[in-house]
């Protein structure tokens, strides 16, 4: 199935002959694991290019559970015959590297410990590991060429060797969560691309438009006077529907001047390319919630910008662009119980005057409960009142109202899939608020956004969609200046054998936190950290201090393997 070499790397240190991975065979859970078991393949020899690295530790993300569920209908998977080329998932890594390629040896050596940013591109092409590269659920990994040249060059980086394994292994997830509060969209217009340029009834002579609009090619439609100079080669439409025409792949930059009726604004959002700049331009204040694909914008690269000020460059102020969460100001974690919600919400309590007030939901109190348990304490100590609200109680939306008051909260961070979520969340933003959609979804969802309080007020609507290894360096800076302890959100761990057993209690939503594999421990069960000292009283300390490096490195000599 997979050939390859015995690979010495001294005089001293003999690499074992085998590896040993979990294939995955591409028809659900019950496919996982050949017999339900890892196999066995002969170790491979690294390229001039590669590097052979040590898997010290793996996270298991949601994503994992969705690709197994989905099989060759998820993207990446498409077409492939898994029977001939099975799966080995795994994106979320810790590393040590074992033996080095003849190319990189300047740069990179034995027994170095590294991060990694998964999903990378080289001459455009997608290389993810986990997916269509091979991840992490095996003893080694062959890092392959792309991680080391990729378009956007090295995506592996050294760390350092104090921090936990478990907090190097969650650098992609929380990465994620950090992506989420810096710009993903333009914060000026695309010249080498189309605009569209909505005039509204009231026509355009109050407007300033006094920013250039020299694109490659400007479409108008005016349902007013026209009475500004426009680009020599603007197309004057007089059906929306001709301008789809114009822009086979969307507009990259959309204008609205003045008033505009829901539906046609739906109806050109529909057109918006991938990395759209949306500008409103509104004729007075609105209120107006307008119907999205909600897809579109957490996988896209979008901006909303706007004013009431009837001056173009006002909506292009810098203190209209705001991503990060306001100072001392109060925080929705809309599902917040699950893995990425605790990542947002631990992130929102440690960070540089965090919150004065979160508060973070979910359908079940169980799980709330847990998330304050694991992070109440650390509330406290930097003076942010942490709050839950169950979903499951039927007054929930009363009991959500009488934290944030009428005005509502000043940011909100729905972390649960579908539409619901994004629309329970709506009506509790403040009017200048920021609303971060993190969480993924089908193309095809569509909910009502408040678009209309980004003309008018300034509120902010972002999305993010993965990470780059500059998140995940900025995350790593954090942890090593004690800023940021992903390890807080570790709810189990499990050694290699018991890996199929923890992807089925993170399928079944067993832990709210993050599941840690160590591969290199083949014998470990998998323990919930909250009830671990029964599995030895030397680790009792974590049922309440939570997981950490020293408590790593115990049970590694008590398993004998060290590192």
């Amino acid at each position: 199935m997979r050939s390859g070499r015995i690979t010495n790397l001294d005089k001293e240190d003999v690499m074992p002959k085998e590896n040993y991975a979990w294939y995955y065979l591409g028809n659900g859970i019950e496919t996982f694991g050949i017999n339900g078991k890892p196999s066995k393949y002969e170790m491979k020899l690294p390229g001039k290019d590669e590097i052979l690295a040590r898997v010290d530790a793996v996270a298991l993300c949601a994503s994992d559970i969705k690709m197994i569920r989905m099989g060759n209908d998820y993207p990446l998977f498409k077409n492939r015959d898994f029977h001939k080329d099975p799966a080995i998932l795994g994106h979320e890594l810790s590393l040590t590297i074992e033996e080095v390629g003849e190319n990189l040896k300047d740069r990179w050596k034995k027994g170095m410990r590294v991060g990694v940013q998964p999903d990378v591109y080289m001459s455009s092409v997608r290389y993810c590991m986990g997916v269509n590269v091979d991840g992490g659920m095996q003893h080694y990994i062959l890092l392959p060429k792309p991680v080391f040249y990729s378009d956007q060059g090295e995506t592996i980086f050294e760390v350092d060797k104090n921090l936990s394994y478990a907090s190097i292994a969650q650098l992609e997830p929380n990465a994620c969560a950090e992506a989420s509060y810096r710009a993903w969209g333009r914060n000026e217009f695309d010249k080498e691309g189309s605009i569209l340029i909505y005039i509204g009834p009231e026509g355009d002579q109050e407007y300033m438009l006094d920013k250039e609009l020299e694109h490659k090619k400007v479409v108008i439609f005016s349902k007013g006077n026209k009475t500004k100079k426009y680009p020599e080669n603007a197309v004057d439409i007089t059906s929306l529907n001709d301008a789809w025409k114009e822009a086979e792949n969307g507009f990259e930059d959309i204008l609205i001047v003045g008033n505009i009726e829901n539906e046609e604004f739906e109806d050109i959002l529909e057109h918006m390319s991938d990395t759209a700049l949306i500008c409103w331009l509104a004729e007075q204040e609105t209120d107006q919630m307008i119907k999205v694909d909600i897809a579109k914008i957490h996988y896209g690269k979008n901006n909303w910008i706007g004013t009431t000020s009837k001056r173009l460059s006002d909506a292009f102020l810098e203190e209209k662009q705001r991503y990060e969460l306001r100072d001392r100001g109060t925080l929705l974690v809309m599902g917040g119980a699950g893995a990425m919600g605790r990542i947002h919400t631990l992130r929102a309590i440690m960070k540089d005057n965090p919150p004065r007030q979160i508060v973070v939901t979910a359908r079940r109190r169980k799980r709330l409960e847990a998330l304050l348990d694991d992070f109440g304490e650390i509330a406290k100590k930097h003076q942010v009142k942490l709050n839950i609200v169950a979903m499951e109680d039927p007054d929930w939306r009363k009991e959500l109202r009488s934290y944030c008051k009428e005005e509502g909260f000043d940011d909100i961070v729905v972390s649960a899939p579908g539409t619901e979520p994004v629309e329970n969340a709506v009506p509790f933003l403040k009017k200048d608020g920021m609303l971060i959609l993190f969480s993924g979804t089908k193309y095809g969802s569509y909910a009502k956004l408040p678009v209309g309080y980004v003309a008018s007020y300034g509120a902010r609507i972002n999305a993010s969609s993965g990470s780059t290894v500059e998140d995940e360096k900025k995350v790593l800076r954090k942890i090593e200046a004690g800023q940021y302890h992903p390890d807080q959100n570790v709810m189990a761990i499990a050694g290699f054998k018991a890996l199929k057993q923890a992807v089925e209690a993170v399928s079944q939503g067993k832990y709210p936190g993050k599941v840690i594999i160590y591969p290199q421990l083949d014998d470990l069960p998998l323990l919930d950290i909250h009830q671990i000292g029964d599995y030895d009283k030397e680790f009792e300390g974590a049922q309440t201090s939570g997981w950490n490096r020293e408590y790593e490195e115990k049970l590694y000599k008590k398993l004998k393997k060290g590192e």
